[in-house]
């Protein structure tokens, strides 16, 4: 799992760099959408959350969204 998710570690670090916070959530509870990916950056009131299968494919979506509206 951790080996689908490092090739993010520059876009999560670069997000950081300009405020945002990146939470990654495995909920073993809940029978059905198991990962939670959440983005927030307070300064520009960012937030994107979403609740998926996969948290890579989730984190690739957020990330995704959070370049498209932080773009320099």
């Amino acid at each position: 799992m951790t080996e689908m998710i490092d090739c993010f570690i520059p876009q999560i670090e670069a997000a950081q760099a300009q405020g945002a916070v990146v939470l990654l959530k495995w909920d073993g509870e809940r029978p059905n959408l198991r990962c939670t990916v959440v983005i927030t950056r307070q300064d520009t009131d960012y937030v994107w959350r979403k609740d998926c299968e996969g948290v890579a494919a989730g984190l690739a979506e957020a990330l995704q969204d959070y370049e498209a509206k932080h773009a320099h």
